[in-house]
Formats: C-alpha cells, sequence, structure tokens
C-alpha cells in the first residue's frame, strides 16, 4: 500500500545547515535524527527555503507578510495535490487553519502542537477551528485545554507520547564532573544559579536565547549576556556532540521551570533519561506526563532553590541511588518514548486522514442537501 501523499509545513528555526549536510551529519552519528520523520511519511516539506523559490506575484505578496502566514497560503494553494497536510508549530497550524476554513480546502489537515493554551493560539482556534481536522499533541494537559477550553472533540486530538531518539543519546561511560542543564523555554536558571551557588562542581548551562510567557505576550532573553553568574557557571551555546559529552558528564541533569501549564523541558528530561543520568525537574501544572517522582526521575517546586540544593546533595552524597534513577530513567524512555514508535503513530494518524471526509468537505454535503429538505 502507498503512503498518503503528504506536505509537511514548519519553520527550519535559526538553524542554517542544508537538508543535505544534516542528512550528512544524521548518517555520520554526530547530529540527532530529525529527519526520520520526512523519510518515514516521505513528506514534501514546505518551508522558508521553499518561498524563496516562488517567483511572480505571490513572491511580492510574500516578502510582505510574515513567513508562517506565507506557508499557510501556500499552503493551501498546493493543498490539491496533496492527501493530508501537516503542520508543526502553533503558528503553522493556526495560521493554516484559518486559511483552510475560510477557502474550505478540502485535504485534511493535522496540526502538531504543544502549546494551546497560549493567548495567541487559543483564541484564534476558537474561531476556526473547523479548520484542523486532527490535533497531535505530547501533553496530556494541552489535550485537556484543546477539548474544554478550544472545543475540539475528544477524538480529534491525539495524545503521542513526546519522542527522543535513543540512539544518538545512550549512556556512556564518563567521569560525573557537573550539574548539566540547557533549553529555552519557560527556563528558571536563576534558581538553579541560587541553588548551586557555592558548590565545588562546576555547573554547566546549554543555553543562548530562552522564551517565556509574560500575561499576554512572549519575552525573549539572551541568557549568555545576563550578568551575576555564580564563579561555578558557564552558560554558553553547544553543538549537538558536545550537548550529548554534557549529558554524560553530568552528576545530575536540572531542568529548573518557570510556573507553566506546558510540558516545558520535555526535550531535556527525555535526553537525560536516554543518557541514563537523574534527572531533577521544576514539577509544573504542564510537566506531569514524564517523571514518576522517585522512580524514574525527581521532582522539586517551582522556584525553590533550597529543594534543589537538597536533591543534588542527596545526588552527589549517594551515587548509586543516581547510577540507579538514570538507569530507571532509561528503561522508561525506551518503553515510552522511542522516536521509531513516534513515527509510527504519526504515520498511522496520516494514513487515517487520507481516507476520511475532512470537517469541511462534510460541512459543504450539509449545506448542499438543506434546500432539498426544506
Amino acid at each position: 500500500m502507498s503512503l498518503p501523499k503528504t506536505l509537511l509545513v514548519k519553520t527550519r528555526g535559526r538553524s542554517t545547515i542544508t537538508h543535505d549536510e544534516r542528512e550528512r551529519r544524521e548518517r555520520a552519528g554526530i547530529e540527532p535524527r530529525s529527519l526520520l520523520f520526512e523519510q518515514v511519511l516521505n513528506c514534501d516539506v514546505l518551508d522558508e527555503n521553499t518561498l524563496q523559490g516562488i517567483t511572480g506575484f505571490r513572491s511580492r505578496l510574500y516578502r510582505h507578510i510574515p513567513a508562517f502566514a506565507a506557508q499557510a497560503i501556500e499552503a493551501a494553494i498546493l493543498s490539491r495535490s496533496y492527501d493530508v497536510v501537516i503542520t508543526w508549530s502553533e503558528r503553522h497550524s493556526v495560521a493554516t487553519a484559518a486559511i483552510f476554513s475560510l477557502l474550505r480546502v478540502k485535504t485534511p489537515h493535522l496540526a502538531m502542537m504543544f502549546w494551546l493554551s497560549k493567548p495567541a493560539v487559543r483564541w484564534p482556534l476558537r474561531l476556526c477551528r473547523g479548520g484542523i481536522d486532527r490535533i497531535v499533541t505530547w501533553s496530556s494537559v494541552q489535550r485537556d485545554v484543546a477539548i474544554r477550553d478550544i472545543g475540539f472533540n475528544a477524538w480529534d486530538v491525539e495524545l503521542v507520547r513526546h519522542p527522543v531518539d535513543l540512539q544518538f543519546f545512550s549512556p556512556c561511560d564518563s567521569q560525573r564532573s557537573i550539574i548539566f542543564s540547557a533549553g529555552s523555554t519557560q527556563r528558571d536558571f536563576r534558581t538553579l544559579a541560587e541553588a548551586a551557588k557555592g558548590m565545588d562542581t562546576p555547573v554547566r548551562i546549554a543555553a543562548s536565547l530562552v522564551v517565556a510567557l509574560d500575561k499576554f505576550k512572549i519575552v525573549t532573553t539572551d541568557v549568555r549576556l545576563e550578568p551575576g553568574w555564580p564563579d561555578n557557571f558557564e552558560v554558553q551555546s553547544l553543538t549537538s556532540l558536545e550537548l550529548r559529552e554534557s549529558y554524560a558528564a553530568a552528576r545530575a541533569v536540572v531542568v529548573p521551570l518557570l510556573p507553566t501549564d506546558i510540558d516545558a523541558g520535555v526535550n531535556v528530561i527525555l535526553e537525560g533519561m536516554a543518557m541514563g543520568r537523574p534527572v531533577i525537574a521544576t514539577q509544573t501544572r504542564g510537566q506531569v506526563d514524564v517523571i514518576s517522582d522517585g522512580d524514574n526521575g525527581l521532582f522539586v517546586p517551582a522556584g525553590d532553590a533550597v529543594a534543589l540544593r537538597v536533591r543534588l546533595d542527596a545526588l552527589k552524597d549517594n551515587p548509586g541511588f543516581a547510577e540507579e534513577l538514570g538507569r530507571r530513567g532509561r528503561r522508561y524512555v525506551e518503553a515510552n518514548h522511542s522516536l521509531e514508535t513516534f513515527v509510527e503513530k504519526i504515520r498511522e494518524t496520516v494514513e487515517d486522514l487520507a481516507i476520511r471526509p475532512t470537517k469541511r468537505r462534510r460541512s459543504r454535503k450539509v449545506r448542499s442537501k438543506s434546500p432539498a429538505s426544506s
């Protein structure tokens, strides 16, 4: 059975690596496998690079609007050539939902999102949710938001566990000499700085631009430029290999979070577990789907530097427990969060959508029958 023809709408983010170079790096084992999704689903990709190849009127139009809006318009134009359109980000999903709903595009739309509660996502989707046929999210809290607050049917919102590349991130022998943290969303590195101040263990943070929701707007900060880091701290960007080496060297992987209802930190938590290292994370409303406190990881209250220091000292004083916690974390992600399982789940969802009538097609049929029935 041939795969449905699928268009993947996504962002390149800040990456400047070409597709061919990324493929080479993944084959060489120096980058985690981000292309497996596209390869298994045999997707065509619509990203910022695609827009640069467009000429004529659309090219002039697209130069004057945000890239995600241009991609949504282009997805609608191209949609007749595809069985399913996938969007992977909140901005792309909302914009595409609005266009598909307005134009009643018949091609099924699968939206992959993790922050549906954000006002800039939640409010527009209440108006144009008919432009989405299925949502995939990896947060049970955000799934509830989609159903309870936005109005999606429960069967249209699928919970799929977040993936981690277990081949790239795997346990290895290393001297456990640092405390390690990383990430970019809703991070509370200052609480970590307060907790680890004065320790004789170096603290390494892999971060640059950190984003946080401040009431109704997103605030971005370059934490590398912030003053006042303790003497035992280093804050810098890392390559994928340096990231893996830092996990391997970690006495503990710490994921300090601001209060939030999203599963911020899930990437770092899963990568730390995959590397077989003990993970300490802030317990928030959104971080509920991965860590079982005391079993495969440890929780601390939000903003509590004292509690975090107690956990760090406990792992330092009991290295046997730290290693056992890491082994349990590895077993947990092997059973629940493999990249291959995630991709297979999405493939099954795409195949299901490709043979079902869309909401927009159904609504059109209902209207066409109304005059006759009256």
